[in-house]
Order: structure tokens, then sequence, then C-alpha cells
């Protein structure tokens, strides 16, 4: 025999021995696909349905939520749930009843339960129960009931932030706050499988699972929230709350350049690990709830008037005697504080000043400088239930309308707004849309001159060092910022309950924080914003920069934070 005729040869034999092989492989698949269709079948049948395949579902977790530095604010916990087959319960009712003390349910009412609906494949009737629990009914050895993992969402900060996390429902559907805003984000896909089960519902471990549908667990979300200052901001609020009697507040701090929301506190609150029947506390009045700010606003009808070509800073308005009237209307400063410039018509926070200012604008104009500032409508945080505010159209302005906008009156904002609005002024006349979401800037845009801002500061700044706004100071920090203090509308005219703010920045030598702060309706003789907003200003901002180590600009307070206001300042 050649050579080329053994090669030929010894090719043909090692095909042979592959093909042989081959059809061994599959003779044993086509015996095993028999032993399992017919012989498997025969035994199930024998066995009285011991045994039956099944398409169960797959549950995944829903997405966690962190806060900016990976401190979980919202977690999810894998625990059991009971179920039954209500066909297979009719006759055990005697055991029916040892299941229904186990999970502390009325008897009776599950066996109506049973007998009413025996043509359902499954039904709930206890979920997310006890490890303990799940044991002892376990332990009942009953067919017809049956176990399904589910998840339960756990919040390890409690009331601290529920406001503006917000909470799930039993389906684990985001029902408030982030959790709805993001649902879709955090809500993951379950999977399917098909799994062979004995007659209690117990998945039979030796026998191989199917899977038909491959489950995608929902994804994390990384708030911008720093959870440190969280907590302090909301502290601070409840204490400032409960220490003037208030009915409500609101503390939100943005960090200047990125617009990210580093704390939003409310109060009331709750706690979302428990009962959610009280829904007082669900909302987050930082963004939902709208107010008549008062002299918050002062400072944009003051970049109203500067920018109309028609006044600088040191232009005068005289305010004598103190009361002025507008269309039968009349309006008040704390008292007759003569010729003022637009300084001191911040510092002394005149409403007669600023009034006689805006009167001297076109209408259309101080709209304009307003809706450039972000008020009437959203911030674009993209939070869910965030109101637009109101600003009314110019067109429709009476004159004393006209004068009651100057002074924060005759529109409505939130307190993320304002705060939004003040951060213009810290950012060199840009505006960036606050975000809930870590390293999710916005895009910015130019409100007005950087010089205009920087000459609104530092006007600002005059607030605080000046006296009327001094509790707002700082050691080793400057701060520019205003305070406001707004009767609250009721029943087509005004209570006599009052809204205190304080909005303001700091350091202003380069701003790094915006905060601003709301008490609704405080009690007592203590109502002003510069006695109840102020305070609560300067502990939440203080705390703000010392946790983010910012610098200090080394500027020290001119005036004791406390001792009393003097009778000639203004209580704006």
């Amino acid at each position: 025999m050649t050579q080329s005729g053994t090669q030929i040869s010894r090719t043909q034999l090692r095909m042979l021995a592959v093909m042989a092989l081959l059809l061994c492989g599959f003779a044993v698949v086509v015996v095993r696909a028999f032993a399992i269709q017919v012989k498997g079948k025969d035994f199930y049948q024998t066995q009285g349905e011991i045994r039956h395949v099944k398409e169960v579902d797959m549950p995944v977790s829903r997405g966690a939520i962190y806060d900016r530095n990976g401190e979980p604010l919202a977690l999810s916990t894998a625990m059991q749930s009971v179920g039954i087959v209500p066909g297979k319960l009719i006759d055990q009712f005697s055991k029916v009843e040892q299941l229904a003390e186990v999970l502390q349910l009325s008897a009776e009412e599950l066996k109506q339960i049973i007998t009413s609906r025996s043509d359902r494949q499954f039904l709930f009737i206890k979920r997310r129960i006890t490890p303990m629990m799940a044991e002892a009914v376990k332990a009942l050895n009953m067919p017809g009931v049956e176990f399904r993992t589910e998840y339960k969402r756990f919040y390890p900060t409690g009331e601290i932030i529920s406001n503006v996390v917000g909470f799930t429902n039993i389906e684990d559907q985001g029902q408030e706050g982030l959790e709805r805003t993001y649902d879709n984000w955090l809500t993951g896909i379950s999977g399917k499988k098909t799994v062979v089960k004995d007659l209690l519902g117990h998945a039979v471990a030796d026998i191989d699972v199917d899977e038909i549908k491959a489950p995608k667990p929902g994804k994390d979300l990384y708030l911008s929230i720093d959870r440190r200052l969280q907590y302090a901001a909301y502290l601070a609020l409840k204490k400032e709350v409960y220490k003037h009697r208030a009915k409500s507040g609101s503390v939100v701090v943005l960090d200047v350049s990125t617009g990210e929301v580093l704390a939003m506190a409310n109060m009331p609150s709750f706690n979302p690990n428990g009962s959610k029947e009280d829904n007082l506390g669900w909302r987050n009045r930082a963004v939902t709830d709208i107010y008549e700010p008062g002299s918050v606003m002062k400072p944009f009808a003051i970049v109203a008037a500067l920018e109309s070509g028609q006044f600088t800073r040191t232009s005068t308005i005289d305010t004598s005697p103190g009361v002025y009237e507008v269309d039968g209307f009349v309006i008040h400063d704390f008292r007759d504080y003569g010729e003022l410039s637009l300084v001191d018509i911040l510092v002394k926070s005149s409403n007669i000043g600023v009034a006689k200012l805006v009167l001297d604008l076109g209408r259309e104009h101080l709209w304009d400088v307003y809706h450039r500032f972000g008020f009437g409508q959203s911030t674009g945080s993209g939070f869910i239930g965030e109101s637009a505010g109101y600003l009314p159209p110019h067109n429709r302005w009476r004159t004393v309308d006209h004068a009651a906008l100057s002074r924060g009156y005759n529109l409505s904002v939130t307190t993320l707004q304002l705060a939004s609005a003040y951060a213009v002024f810290a950012n060199n006349g840009r505006y960036r849309a606050p975000t809930f979401i870590k390293n999710s800037l916005n895009e910015e845009r130019a409100i007005i001159d950087p010089a205009m801002a920087a000459s609104i500061t530092e006007m600002l700044t005059h607030v605080v060092t000046d006296n009327e706004g001094h509790r707002a100071g700082l050691s080793n920090y400057s701060v520019a910022g205003k305070t406001g203090t707004a009767r609250i509308a009721e029943d087509g005219g005004y209570s006599d309950n009052y809204m205190a703010s304080f909005v303001g920045f700091s350091p202003v030598s380069r701003p790094r924080l915006v905060v601003a702060v709301n008490i609704n309706s405080p009690q007592g003789e203590a109502y002003y914003g510069g006695q109840v907003a102020a305070p609560l200003f300067a502990e939440v901002m203080k705390t703000g920069l010392r946790l983010l180590n910012v610098p200090a600009d080394e500027v020290p307070l001119t005036a004791d934070k406390n001792t009393p206001m003097k009778t000639e300042d203004s209580h704006g």
C-alpha cells in the first residue's frame, strides 16, 4: 500500500469514529427524552400527581437609593409571602383554622375566601411575613399553601428624608417622592422559570430548572443628597418648628455651582417604615407648597430698577412719612425712614421704598425679571408633583398689584424656587436648574449680568452685617441674604399668621451653598423672618460649610446674634 493510500484510510477511520460517537450521543438524548416524556409521566401519574411542572415568576429586587457618598437611603429585603390554592383547601378547614392562627388572621374570613374563590389558582393571604412565622406555616405541612418570595422596602434614615425619597406600595411600586419620580429606573423586570414542585408547592431540588426569561434587577439611584447635612438640616428644622409651635417648615440647601440639592428637609414628616395612614407628612413641602414670600422678593425688584437705567445703587427714594397710599390701599414701613438709597431699602426692608421704585417701571419689565429668575414656572428639578407657583400676567395687574409684587405679595412661590433664584446672585448671574441626582448637571443660562449679580450680592451682605438679618451671620464666613415676613392668605383676606423666611448664601467671596428656610405660622411674640428663620439659616449653613470643608473668608460678625433687635430696625 502506498503512503498516500495509508493516509486516506486513516482519515476515513477517524471520520467513522467521530460519526459513531455522534450517533451514540444522539441515542442517549433520545432515550433520556423518552424516559422523561413517557416513563416520567407514568411515574408522576402513579404518584397521584405528587409532583407537577409549573411556571413560576422569578422576583427581582428594586434598585437601592443611596446618598452622594454611597450611604443607603432605601433598600429592599427578600421576604416570604404566603398564598393559597383555594380549591385544595376546601376539605381542610380544620387545618385552615391552624393556618389562620399562625398568620394572625380571622379563621372565618379565611374560610369564606376559600369557599367563595375556590376557582382561583392562587391568592395571597399574608404578605412579607417574619421568618419565624414562615417556619410555623411550613410546619403545618398543608397542601395548597404556597410561598412566594417578595421584597420589602426599608428606609434606614426613617423620617429624616422621607418626604423626598418617598415610599412604595405593597406591590413595590413608587407612590411618592423620588421613589415615584424614578420608578421606571428603580423597577426591575421579573423573570420566569419552570420547576417541578411537590403537592405542598415546594420546588424539588434535584430536578433541573429551565429558565424561560432571565430576571433583570432594578437599577440603583445615587442622589445629590448628603445624608450628614440632611440629618443636621432636619433636626435643626424640627427643633425650630417645635420651639415656635409652627404649623410647618422647610429647608433647602443647594450647591451654588452645580445646582445639586444637598439637603431638603420638611416638617411635619413621617416614618416610611411604619403606617402610611397619616398623609399630612407625605408632601415634600419645599417643592409642592406655595406661599406669598414677602420681602425675600425685594432683591429681584431692585434688579428690575437697576436694569431699567432709571436708578443706580445710590439713587434715593423718599419714604416719608412711613405710610403710602396706592389706590386706596395703605402701605406701611416699620417707621418713617426718610430718604433711602437702594441699599438701604433692602437693609431696612422698606415696603414704601421698593413700591415707589417699581411703580416707576413698566409692568412688563418687572414681570420679565421675575419670570427670568424662574418664578411662575417649574424649576426643572424633575421632582414629580412640583408646583410652578403663580406669577400673574402683567396685563392683569392693577396699580395696587404692581406695588404688592415688589414686596412679595400677589404671587406665590416654592422654597426650592427661592433657593434657585438666589443661586443666580451667587453664581455670577447664571441659572442652573436644581437636580436631585448626583453628577447630573443641568445646563446653565445667563439671567443677569455678572456685574449686576455682584452688586446685588454686595447689597445683601449689608442686610446681614447692618443688623436686620444679623442672626443669619456666621463667625469667619461672610453671608449675603434677605429676610421675609409675609402674612398668610386666608378666606379671601389675610390671617394673623405669618410666613417667616430667610434665603442667603455663603461665603460671599466664593459662594458654595445657598440655603432657603421658611417657618409657617410661628406662634408667640417672635414671628419675623429675622427672628425665626435667620437663626435656622445660620445653623444649617454653618454645618454645611463645615461638613464640606469650605475655607473661611474670615469676615467677623458685626453684631451679636443673641442681642435683641433694635426698635429702629426693619422686621422684613
